[in-house]
């Protein structure tokens, strides 16, 4: 879960709040899924090599398509956890107005970023739509499905946070993932 502190009792942040809480929940069970389904296939892939004598090599293209997708929402749960990876080496020393400034720009670059990957995997995504695997056929546009919805999830929460600003339900959230 994202946090075990109260919601806030403002609309509009209590609404941001329970949403954040149910894509963080969805992003979570929906990769842990994927990552099952993973070791299920290279499992039975393993199973049915050595014991049974049966190839299967269209494992191979399954997981990482699944790969690619647990990956994709564990970036979003990632962001709205605040688990990237950041390097903070001043911002503990600004004032509040300068922090506030900071967290926006940093979301407004970090918005523009993921909306320019995410550009990027739907031109991809056309661009090798004729292009299949070897195995199975599926088309590679798939692979670039999964990259598109995790930049663009990312985008569109770092597009509201630019326009929301710190929230102190955020700042809490935050102080608790640093603490686990």
């Amino acid at each position: 879960m994202i946090s075990s502190s109260p919601p806030p009792q403002g609309g509009l942040d209590r609404f941001a709040y329970s949403l954040l809480r149910g894509v963080t929940l969805v992003c979570d069970i929906v990769g842990v899924l994927l990552l099952a389904g993973i070791l299920l296939l290279i499992v039975s892939a393993v199973v049915a090599r050595d014991f049974i004598g049966l190839g299967m090599p269209w494992t191979e293209e399954v997981a990482s398509i699944l790969a690619i997708y647990a990956v994709a929402f564990g970036s979003l749960s990632a962001w709205v956890r605040f688990e990237h990876l950041v390097v903070d080496l001043f911002s503990h020393r600004l004032g509040n107005l300068a922090r506030g400034l900071q967290y926006r720009l940093v979301a407004l670059l970090s918005s523009g970023f993921f909306a320019m990957a995410a550009y990027g995997a739907m031109t991809m995504s056309v661009a090798s739509a004729n292009n299949r695997t070897v195995s199975l056929g599926i088309s590679f546009s798939y692979l670039y499905y999964g990259i598109f919805i995790a930049f663009a999830g990312m985008a569109v929460l770092a597009l509201w946070q630019t326009l929301r600003g710190p929230v102190a339900w955020q700042d809490s959230l935050r102080a608790e993932q640093e603490a686990n």
